[in-house]
C-alpha cells in the first residue's frame, strides 16, 4: 500500500480478538494492519518505510469527563510559554478553587485550546468527551475545529441550565433543543454533539447528593434539583427527538430515579449513548442492576474520590467506605468509562487508575474499601474502548485495529505490566492522532 508505514513495537491492542501485536500500520489516517511484523509487511508488502519505536504502544485515551476549553483558559492563566504537562498538573493542583474566567474573551477560547491539548497529548489523550458544553464553548469548538486547531476529538455535551434566566424551566430546555435543527450524533470524526447534560442533584460535599438513607440524624436527604415529573418528561422528549442524555446523579436515590427512567426509554439510551454522570454515593444493587440493563454509560471520575475521599469519611464515616463503586458496576455488566472532571479535579489517567486499583484518597493513609477496586486492565478499557462506545466512536476508536483511525499512543511501559508503584511514573513518548503525531518526547 503506496504511502504506509510500518511501526514495529510491542503492542496492547485493547482488542479482544487480538490483545497483542508486534507491529502495525499505517496508511493516512487509518490503521491498515495488525500482527505480527511478518502479517504486517505481507499486508503492506510496499510500504513507505519501517520504523522500530522504543516502547510499548497503546490506544489513544479518551478522557470521557474533561472540560477541555475550561482546562485551556486556565492554562493561559497559570503557564508560561516552555512549561510542561508535569507543570500543568501541578498549577491545576495548586489553583484547585479557580474555577477560571466565567466570560472570557472568544479569542482566549481558542488560544486556550491550541495551549492545552498538546499538554493532554503528553498524557496520551486523542479524545475527550466535554460534559458540560455552553453555546460560547461550543463556538468556540466549532471555530477551532474550522481553523483545523482542534487536534483532540471532542464529544460535545450540550448543557442547558434549567433554572437560568435563558432555560427557566424543562419547557424552555425542551422548545431550545427542538430548535437546534440537530441532535445527539451530529458532527464528524474531529467534533460531534454527544447527550445533553442536565443536573438532578447537587454535589456530596456540600451535602447536596440525594440519598435515599438521610444524611444524618436530621432525616435531610439532599437536593433534587428536578422534580420526578420533570425530569422524566425531559428524558422521554429527548429520547422521542434523537437527543441522549447525560444525568448528574451522585446520590443513591437520584441514581435510582435515573436508572427508573432510563430504563423506560428502551433501545434510544443504548443507541444515543445516555450517562449516570459521578453516580458514586450508596448507589443500590438494584439500581446498578437496572442501569446496566438499559444500556447506559456509568461515566465515572475516581479523580473525585481521591480528592473528596477525606471529606466523604468525615461527613458518612463507614458509609463513605464503598464510594465511587467501580467494580460494582463492571460486576453488573454496565460499560464503565473513566474521565476526571479535570482540570478541577486530578487528571492524569496514571494516577486515577492507581486510584482506581488501590482506593487511595488525598490526606488519608487508609484507602477506601478494597471490595470496590478494580485491576489495571479494566482501567485501560475503562479509558479505551468503553470511553469510545460513550463517545458514539466504538467502531472507529479505542483499539488498534485495522480500520481504525490511526490514534495511538507510545508509553515507556506496558500499564499493565509493570509493579503498581511505577504506573505513576510511565512516560508517554509520542502520540498520534489520525495519523499525525501531536505529542513527541524530547530524545524520543
Amino acid at each position: 500500500m503506496s504511502g504506509a508505514v510500518v511501526y514495529i513495537a510491542q503492542v496492547r491492542t485493547m482488542d479482544p480478538q487480538r490483545p497483542a501485536a508486534s507491529a502495525f500500520a499505517v496508511a493516512g489516517e487509518r490503521i491498515v494492519a495488525v500482527g505480527s511484523l511478518d502479517e504486517v509487511r505481507a499486508a503492506v508488502p510496499d510500504a513507505e518505510r519501517e520504523v522500530i519505536l522504543d516502547g510499548v504502544v497503546l490506544p489513544g485515551l479518551i478522557d470521557a469527563h474533561m472540560h477541555m476549553q475550561r482546562a485551556g483558559l486556565k492554562a493561559i492563566d497559570y503557564l508560561d510559554e516552555a512549561d510542561d504537562v508535569e507543570r500543568y498538573i501541578t498549577a491545576m493542583r495548586e489553583s484547585f478553587d479557580d474555577d477560571g474566567p466565567e466570560h472570557p474573551p472568544f479569542a482566549d477560547r481558542i488560544a486556550g485550546l491550541v495551549r492545552v491539548q498538546p499538554l493532554l497529548h503528553a498524557l496520551g489523550f486523542t479524545g475527550v468527551i466535554d460534559p458540560a458544553v455552553r453555546v460560547e464553548e461550543m463556538r468556540g469548538y466549532q471555530e477551532a475545529h474550522r481553523q483545523g486547531a482542534l487536534t483532540m476529538r471532542t464529544l460535545a455535551m450540550p448543557y442547558l441550565e434549567i433554572g437560568s434566566p435563558e432555560t427557566p424551566d424543562v419547557d424552555a430546555a425542551i422548545e431550545q433543543l427542538g430548535g437546534t435543527g440537530v441532535s445527539t450524533g451530529f458532527g464528524d470524526d474531529v467534533l460531534r454533539i454527544g447527550p445533553i447534560k442536565v443536573y438532578l442533584d447537587g454535589e456530596a460535599l456540600k451535602g447536596e447528593a440525594l440519598l435515599e438513607a438521610p444524611w444524618d440524624d436530621s432525616g435531610y436527604h439532599g437536593l433534587q434539583r428536578l422534580s420526578d415529573e420533570d425530569f422524566t418528561r425531559l428524558v422521554a422528549w429527548c429520547s422521542a427527538h434523537g437527543w441522549g442524555v447525560g444525568t448528574h446523579a451522585v446520590g443513591s436515590a437520584a441514581i435510582a430515579l435515573v436508572a427508573a427512567v432510563y430504563e423506560a426509554q428502551g433501545a434510544a439510551v443504548l443507541d444515543r449513548r445516555f450517562q449516570f454522570i459521578h453516580a458514586y454515593l450508596e448507589p443500590s444493587d438494584e439500581a446498578i442492576a437496572s442501569a446496566a440493563r438499559s444500556g447506559a454509560i456509568a461515566s465515572l471520575q475516581p479523580s473525585i474520590i481521591w480528592h473528596n475521599g477525606a471529606g466523604l469519611r468525615a461527613k458518612l464515616g463507614d458509609r463513605a467506605e464503598t464510594a465511587n463503586p467501580v467494580r460494582r458496576w463492571l460486576d453488573a455488566g454496565a460499560t464503565v468509562a473513566f474521565g476526571s472532571d479535570g482540570p478541577f479535579f486530578a487528571f492524569d489517567p496514571r494516577h486515577l487508575i492507581w486510584q482506581a486499583v488501590t482506593r487511595h484518597v488525598a490526606d488519608e493513609e487508609l484507602p477506601l474499601s478494597d471490595a470496590e477496586s478494580i485491576t489495571v486492565e479494566e482501567g485501560l478499557v475503562a479509558y479505551t474502548t468503553a470511553a469510545a462506545f460513550a463517545a458514539l466512536a466504538e467502531n472507529e476508536r479505542g483499539m488498534i485495529r485495522e480500520g481504525r483511525l490511526a490514534d495511538w499512543a507510545l508509553w515507556s511501559a506496558d500499564p499493565a505490566a509493570v509493579p503498581l508503584d511505577e504506573l505513576r511514573r510511565l512516560a508517554v513518548r509520542r502520540t498520534d492522532v489520525g495519523g499525525t503525531t501531536v505529542h513527541l518526547q524530547e530524545n524520543t
